[in-house]
């Protein structure tokens, strides 16, 4: 064969691989959505009191699974997730939990028989419309509930602890809150907010799925295994696994 001959073949291959790609479909808007999350992984950071003491990450966990799953649960309408949000605790568990999909979606399908899905809110006017009326419910619903986090501070944080892991599922939840406490240093660089680097981001994304889909396609799930996204691809996939 020529290089001409292979020129053109390797060139007809890499249209194909374009057009693959192409193929990949996204069920939301990630460039949205991961500007939303960078934002919203900044105000974790800066917010010292959600991480200075274990007992407000466990009340959180607490607010999350007793008062916020079942009233969002009971919002939802068929499949479609109703159009509010938590206080800032509640949603930074409600984030990390659905950073494990798998775990997720079988705690969803345990305790409420559906998955529970997350609103598309990307813009800020939305979003305090969203936690107003998400502040409403609440207190309608849980009137002697705190919407804000209101740990005590005598609570020890041993005390909170062993309320968590009397449910080995809660105790999954907490390491995962704990083990992400700083997810936002990966993502903090200026750059990245950036609308042409999160297209950009997103198109890779979408090939660094198609590339996954190809190892299990040909049976080489383990060689896939071993892939290790770039930190772009990584905003990406933490974005599209929390939604």
């Amino acid at each position: 064969m020529s290089g001409a001959e292979i020129s053109g073949v390797l060139y007809a291959r890499s249209l194909s691989e374009i057009s693959e790609v192409e193929m990949v479909r996204l069920s939301i808007d990630l460039v949205s959505a991961a500007r939303r999350n960078i934002g919203f992984l900044r105000l974790v950071s800066e917010s010292q009191w959600l991480h200075e003491k274990k007992s407000t990450v466990v009340e959180a966990i607490r607010r999350y699974d007793q008062l916020w799953m079942p009233l969002v649960s009971d919002l939802m309408v068929g499949s479609t997730p109703a159009m509010v949000l938590p206080p800032l605790d509640v949603e930074w568990v409600w984030f990390c939990h659905t950073l494990n999909p798998a775990s997720y979606r079988q705690y969803c399908e345990a305790r409420f028989s559906k998955l529970i899905g997350k609103p598309a809110i990307f813009d800020e006017e939305n979003e305090e419309y969203a936690l107003m009326r998400c502040e409403e419910l609440w207190k309608n619903r849980y009137p002697d509930e705190s919407f804000e986090n209101e740990v005590l501070d005598d609570q020890s944080d041993s005390s909170s602890r062993e309320v968590v892991v009397k449910d080995v599922h809660l105790e999954d939840i907490l390491n995962e809150v704990i083990k992400q406490r700083n997810l936002y240093q990966k993502f903090s660089w200026p750059y990245m907010r950036e609308i042409m680097y999160l297209i950009a981001a997103r198109q890779r994304y979408k090939a660094f799925l198609h590339l996954l889909q190809s190892f299990t396609d040909h049976g080489s799930s383990s060689s896939s295994s071993h892939l290790v996204p770039t930190l772009d691809i990584l905003l990406m996939w933490v974005t599209h696994q929390v939604w």
